[in-house]
């Protein structure tokens, strides 16, 4: 249930960074700074969506400390920073700058997906608390 949900939550931020990828190679940049926003704010929701109300009750459970859950708060920040990053590259109009920052999102961002869709969602499926009460308050999270 939170792993399917979240998988293709993953898969729909995919969807949206494919376009904006094509405008830059393009160097279509009104086109770019248009899908930008979309991409990112559904990036930071779904980092909300874990950060704010899945990671805090798996840690009721499991602990917090240097675990799987901290690993994913830190790519979460450095997935962040490359967005960033990636918004300062369009607005400069930087097609190499953003296309490299775009390749290293992806890299780290389909790294980043694979162990949370592959540990710890499934970890987190196994945890023993109401998953649909706790998809229904992760759905209500805004980025």
């Amino acid at each position: 249930m939170i792993k399917d949900y979240m998988t293709h939550d993953h898969r729909e931020c995919d969807n949206l960074y494919a376009p904006l990828e094509s405008a830059i190679s393009e160097e279509n940049w009104d086109r770019a700074l248009e899908l930008y926003m979309p991409f990112k704010n559904a990036m930071l929701k779904h980092f909300a969506m874990e950060e704010e109300v899945l990671f805090p009750k798996m840690e009721e459970f499991m602990g917090g400390g240097e675990g799987p859950i901290h690993v994913m708060k830190m790519e979460h920040n450095q997935i962040r920073s490359i967005i960033d990053q990636l918004g300062e590259a369009i607005n400069e109009k930087n097609t190499q700058k953003a296309l490299g920052l775009g390749e290293t999102f992806m890299i780290l961002t389909q790294q980043h997906n694979m162990k949370e869709e592959q540990v710890l969602y499934t970890m987190a499926e196994q945890l023993p608390f109401d998953k649909e009460a706790l998809l229904e308050e992760m759905k209500k999270v805004e980025a």
